[in-house]
C-alpha cells in the first residue's frame, strides 16, 4: 500500500526536471526566441532549448555550451549533457 502511495504521490507532482511554471514560456508565447546567441544571455533573456525545443526565460542557475562560436542555452540540467554528447545534432543549422 505505502508504493502505490508514492506512485500516485509521484505521479501527481510537477514534473522537476524542466523546471518550475515561471521558467517557461506560456503556450505559443516567444516562440521566436533564439535557440544560440553571439554571447552568454543576461537573466531574463528568453531562449529556445536546442534538446527539448522549450521556450524558457535565462536564470542564474541556466547552463550554457559553446559550439562553433556560438552560445547555448539550456532549460534543464538534464538537457546539456544530450547537446553534449552530440552538439551537431541540436545546433542551429547555418544558410
Amino acid at each position: 500500500m505505502k508504493h502505490l502511495i508514492l506512485a500516485l504521490a509521484l505521479a501527481s507532482s510537477p514534473v522537476l526536471a524542466h523546471g518550475s511554471a515561471g521558467h517557461h514560456a506560456k503556450k505559443d508565447k516567444h516562440k521566436d526566441a533564439p535557440t544560440s546567441f553571439a554571447k552568454q544571455p543576461a537573466a531574463g533573456t528568453w531562449a529556445k532549448c536546442p534538446v527539448s525545443g522549450d521556450v524558457f526565460r535565462v536564470g542564474p542557475d541556466t547552463e550554457f555550451a559553446t559550439y562553433d562560436g556560438r552560445v547555448y542555452a539550456f532549460c534543464c540540467t538534464d538537457c546539456k549533457p544530450d547537446f553534449d554528447k552530440d552538439p551537431a545534432k541540436f545546433a542551429d543549422k547555418k544558410g
